[in-house]
């Protein structure tokens, strides 16, 4: 009897243990692209922002940035390996009225199994 309780103790904490969370270690993947209105100097327009830093937050419950990545070329993104959950996805935009000079701008996103979804546009201003 001893056994068979072991047994199952062990059955069941490896059961419950495996629950994965949002993050790294997954195949899905979320891709978007970064926007910038320009309102300053001679560089004035609009354009898709290249080699710009872009956050991603693993879940609802943190507030912290998890991981970034820089923009291509062409103002596009992508966080791959993920595993599915719930994400939110920021870069920063000028904002005088901010202490700071900065505003981040958020995209939320909800992510399965093997899959790759895409948020759209951040758009910011600078």
């Amino acid at each position: 009897m001893r056994i068979f309780s072991l047994f199952f103790l062990l059955i069941t904490l490896t059961l419950f243990s495996c629950q994965k969370v949002e993050g790294e270690g997954g195949r899905s993947s979320i891709i978007g692209e970064v926007h910038m209105t320009d309102k300053t100097g001679s560089n004035q327009g609009e354009y898709n922002a290249p080699d710009y830093d872009v956050f991603i937050i693993y879940g609802d419950d943190n507030n912290i940035s998890d991981d970034d990545v820089k923009t291509s070329y062409d103002g596009s993104f992508e966080f791959k390996n993920l595993r599915e959950g719930n994400y939110k996805v920021f870069a920063y935009s000028e904002d005088l009225s901010e202490p700071s000079g900065l505003k981040p701008v958020f995209l939320s996103a909800v992510i399965g199994k093997n899959q790759t979804v895409d948020i759209g546009t951040l758009e910011l201003e600078k």
